[in-house]
């Protein structure tokens, strides 16, 4: 899951690949609802809580990011403390996994070439608006304000110039080149999803099979940089998921909490990236509804206006809310977008692989309005069209006001195994 690209007033960045207590809609018979829960936004400090943050996004930027959280993350030559970079605007994505950073954001320090043994290793991983490619590395990476590290992670250098200059072919551009920061709207992403690595968990990444099948991960062999080969990855050669590599206990999922956001929108939004679940005092489930995803593919079912959508999810890496409804009406200048003469209140069922439902509101408000205040970076109505026809994508703008919980397969929390969403 991940990323995607679409226009607003020109272009603006949104992202796609691949929950604070509550449960679902009120089953009284004729009393008043219970209110919901306070929310409660941990403070960002060690040991478990990094800084985020929802702003316009780094220098570079062609028009500024919407509904995009971001974190910063130290890189450093493995085994050392000097030879560090801190990078920062490196977006959180619970729909990937792995550390991907742009190479223009890496300036001051080199870090060693993640090899097969023989040759480096490069990889092109296929987002929902585009490609990005690049060459593979090792790094020991630290959060900067949590404190949490991990030592000799494997991490995806987008957009090195030495290989963006031969591209494999089979590394097709999608709808667009993602290899600059400009084109990608972020320093970089960190994948924090349901899986422990980005191709394959249980065995190496597959070759690509022939056209005009894909795959959203290909790794390569590359004797040289314009001699890239495709190639097996092993477990241990693919992306892990950084969050696996913590020191235990706070290694088994994330929880994103940012609070809520007015109808209107707001400039910039901050709250807290809190890792792991249920195993300290603040990261307990409490009162949310786990909803155990299919463990092969990551996704539950949304159930909206009669259809039930098989390919849904949570994912803070896609700046809006993303569904078929061919009673809004499409923006003309945003097409991906909707532009409701009025703001329209929607409402979902979400369902997990065990039958636990979970009723997800939201709004949709008429997007070319909400973007022609261009001092806005926050959106909790942005809602758009979803090129999967089964697909239906509760983003950025769902978390507002939610404590999302994303844990990691092969994790019993509370009771639970991940892969789980809940909220």
């Amino acid at each position: 899951m991940r990323k995607f690209v679409a226009l607003a007033l020109a272009l603006i960045q949104l992202v796609f690949v691949a929950a604070c207590g509550g449960g679902g809609g009120y089953g009284g018979g004729g009393g008043t609802p219970p209110p919901p829960p306070v929310q409660m936004i941990a403070t960002p400090g060690p040991p478990n809580v990094e800084s985020l943050k929802v702003d316009v996004g780094p220098p570079g930027l062609t028009f500024p990011a919407v509904n995009t959280a971001f974190v910063s993350v130290t890189v450093c030559v493995p085994g050392s403390k000097t030879m560090c970079q801190t990078i920062d605007h490196i977006e959180v994505d619970t729909g990937s996994v792995g550390l991907r950073i742009l190479s223009e954001a890496l300036t001051s320090v080199t870090l060693p070439p993640e090899t097969d043994g023989t040759n480096p290793l490069a990889e092109c991983v296929q987002f929902a608006d585009g490609t990005s490619y690049g060459s593979l590395h090792v790094a020991d990476i630290t959060l900067p304000v949590s404190g949490e590290a991990a030592a000799n992670v494997n991490v995806h250098i987008i957009g090195d110039p030495a290989y963006v200059a031969s591209i494999p072919s089979n590394c097709p551009p999608g709808l667009q080149r993602e290899d600059t920061v400009a084109s990608f709207g972020a320093n970089g992403i960190l994948g924090v999803g349901p899986f422990t690595d980005d191709c394959n968990s249980t065995g190496a990444c597959p070759l690509p099979p022939a056209p005009p099948l894909s795959q959203n991960f290909i790794y390569y062999s590359c004797p040289t940089p314009g001699t890239c080969a495709t190639t097996t990855a092993t477990v241990a050669q693919q992306l892990p998921n950084p969050v696996t590599l913590f020191p235990s206990p706070d290694n088994n999922g994330v929880i994103v909490e940012l609070p809520s956001v007015a109808s209107a929108g707001a400039t910039t939004v901050s709250g807290s990236l809190v890792f792991g679940i249920g195993t300290r005092t603040n990261n307990g489930l409490g009162t949310a509804t786990v909803l155990p995803e299919d463990p092969f593919t990551g996704f539950i079912t949304g159930t909206y206006k009669g259809t039930a959508y098989i390919d849904g999810y949570l994912d803070s890496g896609s700046n809006g809310n993303f569904f078929t409804d061919s009673s809004l009406t499409a923006c003309t200048s945003n097409p991906n977008f909707y532009c409701p003469a009025s703001t329209m209140s929607e409402t979902a069922t979400l369902r997990g692989t065990n039958a636990a439902t979970l009723t997800a509101n939201f709004s949709v408000a008429n997007a070319d309005m909400l973007f022609s205040n261009t001092s806005y970076t926050a959106f909790s109505n942005l809602g758009g069209t979803n090129g999967d026809a089964m697909g239906f994508d509760l983003g950025l703008p769902f978390f507002y006001g939610h404590n999302v919980f994303t844990a990691i397969e092969g994790n019993n929390v509370s009771g639970t195994m991940g892969p789980f969403f809940a909220y």
